[in-house]
């Protein structure tokens, strides 16, 4: 009966097929998004492992460790205040998978305001400091802070517009799961 081709039952032209076995859009619109969503948390992983390494050393410092000597000839520059900020972050990023497996809304929801406040914020910040270093250089071509040969200033600024684009696309899927997670019609109390 659903087959296009062969008999027909009596009376039909074969195009009452048309209203059966369609997904409901909040459903299609809800599998499509956490896929992307997933892909923006895990290349934001990627992004904090990054941020690990390039922060090791302090870290050796703060317990009191002598830190490996290849991460001691690396010369690797001070750590700023703003990106162990940005490493919590990760931890609003586990929120985010945490609430895709059963659709759960309040968890999103702590993910998009973690995003905002300590993905988004220090980025921001990060910026807006380095803007007037960036322009400089720009202007001059001359740095003396130097990274493997390569302008620092430059290589946080590659970072941080990586940095910003993951966090608003995954806001912007966050957001879309949110409104397909939506509860809809509920009973209300007498």
């Amino acid at each position: 009966m659903a087959s296009r081709v062969g008999s027909r039952p009596m009376g039909s032209d074969g195009t009452d097929f048309l209203h059966r076995e369609r997904i409901a859009g909040h459903y299609q619109s809800s599998a499509t998004n956490k896929s992307r969503f997933k892909w923006t948390i895990y290349l934001h992983f990627l992004l904090g492992l990054l941020m690990i390494f390039r922060l090791s050393v302090s870290f050796f410092v703060l317990l009191n460790i002598r830190p490996p000597s290849f991460l001691q000839r690396m010369r690797l520059p001070r750590a700023w205040m703003w990106e162990y900020v940005w490493l919590v972050s990760l931890m609003a990023s586990m929120f985010g998978l945490f609430s895709l497996r059963k659709n759960r809304f309040v968890l999103m929801q702590q993910f998009v305001i973690g995003w905002i406040i300590f993905g988004l914020g220090p980025v921001a910040y990060a910026m807006v400091t380095l803007f007037d270093e960036l322009v400089k250089y720009w202007e001059t071509r001359e740095t003396t802070k130097l990274f493997l040969g390569f302008p620092i200033v430059v290589l946080w600024n590659m970072f941080l517009v990586i940095a910003l684009q993951l966090h608003l696309f995954g806001l912007w899927f966050a957001w879309n799961l949110l409104r397909a997670w939506k509860p809809r019609g509920e009973k209300k109390k007498n």
